[in-house]
Order: structure tokens, then sequence, then C-alpha cells
């Protein structure tokens, strides 16, 4: 059984020169077979010796032909190999250095201990997550290896007979190289990252082509694989959902794709029920500055195009405020209330809330360089979405966000946690804002100070947030219209401005 002390001592440019060798001895193989055709083609010559001469060069081609299979097949294997250790060493060298900065350390078993210093429960949960996958990926990366060895010793590598030696060594690589294992099963971020992380340059396209429905929804792995995957499984169900009402989203998406400034990304995409999409107005893997927009009521793949425009005028915002480089993701990766009368009920923030975390912790893992400052903000029942997520184990995110909030389900921002921020800083880093004329105001009744649907409103002074403002909205029938739920992203609403403001980490007005 492999240890981490094991793989820490692998030698990717040991297997490199065996790969060498045997391409070496490849071609020499060919050369000698040259020869020996040659010498049994040899014009004029008749008679017993020629006719052994003959059959003695048919027997060496033969002989030839399994060597150079076997050969092949061999060398095929090492080369494969040699990317696996490369990936899975330098994989192994990170973790340690992982380690080492929060004052852990990897023993030789793959046991975590603590050098002394400070160091967080969290830290040792990832690190317990990539030992085991880095050492699952490299038991099956031996065991391939050893098998295509056992097959080449035992003579079970076949030339395929009557061809050349250069189709006879075609033949012997195809009965080589590594398995392509499949993601952890319930895998967290962490996993899935070491999982494709451990993979070939060549597994990894095999798999973007082949199935690219595996790849693109999981959380930990890099935007630009995750958009690869998912463009190819976006045209498919263009051309498979024709007269579909969800037809119109996705061309949407196809639409947003296919411009620049910034480019996008697609994240995510299902089709199943209402459907589900996650699209990024930038590359979160290198901004500096990450937010992750949650529309909420009436939300569906069908309508997405509308929440796209709003992730791009927040971009836009960003940009303006000062954001070196920005990515707004547009997140609907739950199943949102259909209707008014079914945002009443904390059922779909619920259902959505461990998806979103997911994916908070998904950007973390996949992101270049230093940290970014990630900001997730709701919209409507969004926020109860975000806000659940926020209780239940906290989220990875510097800034929370909650336009035109029903409820958060808490009471106040004690209840809330947002990973590496201070508990007592939380009312710093938590922001709020509701329109005058918001009908989302007349959901916010409260007895005896609590409200008894969802939460608090976060905009109330007393929840201990940081409060900004908006435009009042359109007026209307008793002072509160639908419309105004809407306006938060026009152009002349001050709170379009606000937002990218705390997206781009600067004070809001």
């Amino acid at each position: 059984m492999l240890t981490w002390g094991d793989v820490r001592r692998w030698d990717p440019a040991a297997i490199g020169r065996v790969a060498d060798a045997l391409n070496d001895g490849c071609t020499r193989i060919i050369a000698a077979n040259d020869d020996v055709e040659a010498m049994a083609r040899f014009t004029g010559w008749t008679g017993d010796a020629a006719t052994a001469a003959s059959t003695r060069g048919g027997s060496l081609t033969s002989t030839l032909e399994q060597l150079v299979a076997e050969a092949s097949a061999v060398r095929r294997g090492a080369h494969e190999v040699q990317i696996a250790l490369d990936r899975i060493v330098a994989f192994v060298r990170e973790t340690d250095e992982l380690a080492s900065r929060h004052g852990l350390l990897i023993s030789g078993g793959g046991e975590i201990t603590s050098t002394g210093g400070p160091s967080e429960p969290r830290v040792s949960a990832e690190l317990a997550d990539r030992i085991e996958q880095l050492l699952r990926r490299a038991t099956d990366v031996d065991a391939d290896f050893a098998g295509i060895m056992r097959r080449a010793l035992r003579g079970e590598i076949t030339e395929q007979g009557g061809g050349t030696l250069a189709q006879a060594a075609d033949a012997g690589a195809a009965q080589s190289g590594l398995s392509i294992i499949g993601p952890p099963e319930n895998g967290s971020p962490g996993d899935n990252k070491a999982w494709w992380a451990s993979l070939s340059d060549t597994a990894k396209v095999a798999l973007l082509q082949g199935n690219p429905g595996l790849v693109g929804n999981l959380d930990g792995i890099p935007a630009t694989d995750r958009d690869a995957a998912n463009r190819a499984v976006l045209a498919r169900e263009i051309a498979r959902l024709q007269g579909d009402p969800k037809l119109k989203g996705l061309e949407a998406i196809q639409q947003r794709l296919e411009r620049s400034d910034p480019q996008a990304f697609l994240l995510g995409l299902d089709t199943g029920g209402d459907g589900k999409a996650i699209v990024s107005a930038g590359n979160p893997d290198t901004a500096v500055n990450v937010a992750t927009y949650v529309p909420g009521t009436g939300s569906e793949l069908s309508k997405i195009g509308g929440d796209l425009d709003r992730s791009d005028k927040m971009w836009a915002a960003a940009t303006t405020s000062g954001s070196p480089s920005t990515a707004v993701i547009t997140w609907l990766g739950y199943d949102a209330p259909n209707e008014i009368t079914d945002a009443a009920s904390a059922e779909y923030a619920d259902g959505g809330k461990a998806a979103l975390a997911g994916f908070q912790d998904g950007l973390r893992e996949t992101h270049q360089g230093p940290p970014s400052h990630n900001t997730v903000m709701g919209h409507s029942y969004g926020t109860t979405v975000v806000g659940h997520a926020a209780q239940d184990g906290g989220l990875a995110a510097d800034e929370l966000v909650f336009v035109a909030s029903p409820g958060v389900g808490a009471h106040d921002v004690s209840q809330l946690h947002l990973d590496g921020v201070d508990p007592g800083e939380t009312g710093k880093h938590v922001h709020a804002t509701v329109a005058e004329h918001d009908m989302i105001n007349l959901a916010n009744v409260e007895i005896a100070g609590y409200d008894l649907i969802l939460g608090q409103d976060p905009a109330d002074a007393d929840f201990g947030g940081q409060v900004f403002t908006s435009a009042p909205g359109t007026d209307g029938w008793g002072g509160y219209s639908t419309e105004a739920h809407s306006e938060y992203w026009e152009d002349n609403n001050p709170s379009l401005n606000n937002l990218g403001q705390i997206i781009a980490g600067k004070p809001t007005t």
C-alpha cells in the first residue's frame, strides 16, 4: 500500500528516462527489421539457402513485431506515468507547503500533526482530503503501470500480425495507457481539485470531449476547463431543446459567451426541471475581486438573460469603482420559488444553501495567486439562500450583500459566519438595502420585534449590518410597487454604484 512518504520520493524524470530508452529501442528494432527484410528480398538468390534465409527472416520479423509491440506498450505507459507523476509530485509538494504555512506537518504515513504554531480545522480537513485523493490517484497509476508491465512480460501484448513494424508499434501502444478514473463520489471541491490535477493533459482532453457533463458542474475544477466542458453541453442542449421554453435562456447564454469585455465563462449548466446555469463575467480564477450574484423568486433558465445583464452592470460598476480585475458570477444553481406564495417558505433556501457553499469553496480552491476579495450577494429570495448558507458552517466570502430581502433566516449579524472574518467584525462585512417603494417591505411583517416568516429584514438598523442607499423606486398603490423591486440595477440608481463599491472593496454611501 502506497504511503505519503512513498509518493514524496517518486521521481518522474526516472520514468521519463525509461520511456526515452524504450523509444530508442523501438527505433533500433525497426532499423534491424529493415536489414532482415532486405536480406530476405535479395534479388537473384535462389535455392535451399535462399529459402531458409527467407523462412528465418520471416520468423525474425514476427519476433521483432512482437518485441516492438511490447516495447511500445510499455513506452506509452511510461510516458503517461511520467506526466501523471509530474502532476502528482507537484501537488504533493504544494500540499506539504500548505501544511507548513499553517503550522502543520504531514508525516510519511500521511498523519497530520501540529508543529506548535496556529492552525485552522478547515485547513486540516482540506489537507486530509488532498492526501486521500492524491494517494487514491497514485495507487491507480501504480496499479495501471504494473498491469501494463505484467502483460508485456507474459506476452499478452499482441502485434496484430500482417503489417509493418510501425503498425505493430501502433497496435502495442493502443493496448497500453493509463485508465481514466472518474472524480471521487460526493467529493469536496478540494477532492475534485486533487483528482483533476492528477490527470494528464491527454486524460483531461478525453474527458472534456467524451464526457463533458461529468466535469462541467464540479466545484474545484478550474474555470477554463469547466467552461470548455459546459460549452460542449450547451451546443448539444440547444440542438436538443428546439421549441422548449428553456431554449430562450440557452440562447441568451450563447450570445453572452460570444461577447467579450469581459469574457464570459460557463461554469455550470443543467437543463433538468426549470434548469440551472452559472455564468461568470470575467475569469474568477484570476480576478482580484469576485462576486457571486444569487437571483430570487421566479428565476429559471428560460429567464436568465436579465440576470446576465445585471451581472454585466455590476462588473462595469466595480471596474469604474477602481477594481483592477473583476468577475461577477450569475449563480442560478438552485431551484428558486416560482411564485410569491412559494417564497414564504425557507424550503427552497435550505435546498440551495449547500450548493452555494460548495461553489464558494470551489472558487477558493481554483483561484490563482493571492486570495481574491469575494462577495456573495442575493436579490429578493436569493438573499434568503445566502443567509441560510452563511449560517450553516459559514461561507467562503469576505462580504455579504442583501438586496430587497424578505429575510435571511437570522435575527442579526451574529448568526452569520464568513470564513476568514473575525466574528466580532461580521457587521462591517454585511451590507443591505431596500427601496422605499419596494413591495418587499410588505413581506417584512414583525411582531414583538421578530419577523415571523423568513427572519429579520437585514436592512433594519438593529440587524447590525451596513445599510447602503438605493433610490426610492417607482411609487405605486399604497406607496409600494413591483417595479421598485427590480430597479436596483438602473443606471441612475445609487444602489448600482454602491454594489460596485462593495465588490471593489470600497466604502458605500
